[in-house]
């Protein structure tokens, strides 16, 4: 596997302005930012200008935008202005939101609907030059590759093994053969299964998903995207618990043939 960034998702951080929240992810030691464009974060769908002043901080600090994630469903005129946006910028891609799964709507219904939505996002995708995602991600219709692939055949994946874990799991090697060059990002947390049900963890704590045999899994792939730092569990200290997890990701990726990052 050749260096590979490493980002932090920024949602601990929630509305820290631009420059702050590009200092603090530099004094982290990360290599760039999959920013969370959401109410009560630096970027929010109302302010997607926002998103020049985030990018041109990072830059100024060293580091790359290199996701842009959205909780976007539906090709509207707020998916247009953020995906220009991000066309305009360079973004290398951005995760769309989830198709959450209802048992009072039903499964089908769903599917139907998320396919039409990923449709028509895929389509303005295309117009503005803009790589998309859909992630695997628990509770929705789309938790593992095999799901996620009934939804759409031309979108990539961001590939997320500590949520699928909160589902049980598709295997690994599966889920890879399945998806193959669409994997776009990996995801990286935790999740410990308790006895009032899976919570999530730090990562530096360990936990269900074994992280040295995934990225040797990645590696032998040949994978060459970006790992993403995700923190969701409850956190005192905000910088020192993302940086605590950020320290334990680089032990684990110097572990023999896990992986190389950038210096």
């Amino acid at each position: 596997m050749d260096a590979i960034p490493l980002l932090v998702m920024t949602k601990p951080f929630g509305a820290l302005s631009p420059g702050r929240l590009a200092e603090t992810l530099a004094t982290l030691g990360a290599d760039g930012a999959e920013l969370v464009v959401r109410d009560g974060q630096t970027a929010t769908p109302a302010e997607p200008a926002r998103l020049r002043e985030v990018a041109a901080e990072l830059t100024r600090h060293g580091l790359r935008l290199g996701v842009v994630t959205t909780d976007l469903v539906e090709a509207d005129g707020t998916a247009e202005e953020i995906l220009r946006g991000c066309a305009e910028l360079g973004v290398p891609l951005v995760r769309l939101g989830w198709w959450r799964y209802d048992a009072t709507e039903g499964y089908h219904r769903i599917q139907d609907r998320a396919r039409r939505d990923l449709a028509a996002l895929a389509g303005l995708g295309r117009r503005h030059g803009v790589r998309l995602a859909l992630q695997l991600h628990h509770g929705t219709i789309h938790p593992s590759a095999a799901h996620a692939l009934r939804l759409t055949e031309e979108l990539d994946v961001y590939l997320d093994p500590g949520n699928q874990a909160m589902e049980s799991s598709e295997q690994l090697s599966m889920s890879l053969d399945l998806l193959g060059d669409r994997v776009a990002c990996v995801g990286v947390k935790n999740v410990a299964w308790r006895d009032a049900g899976p919570q999530w963890q730090p990562l530096a704590d360990g936990g269900v998903v074994d992280w040295p045999a995934t990225l040797r899994s990645l590696r032998a792939r040949g994978y060459a995207g970006p790992l993403s730092l995700h923190a969701h569990y409850p956190m005192a200290d905000p910088v020192a618990d993302v940086g605590r997890d950020l320290t334990h990701l680089r032990e684990v990726i110097s572990l023999p043939g896990s992986a190389t990052v950038r210096p």
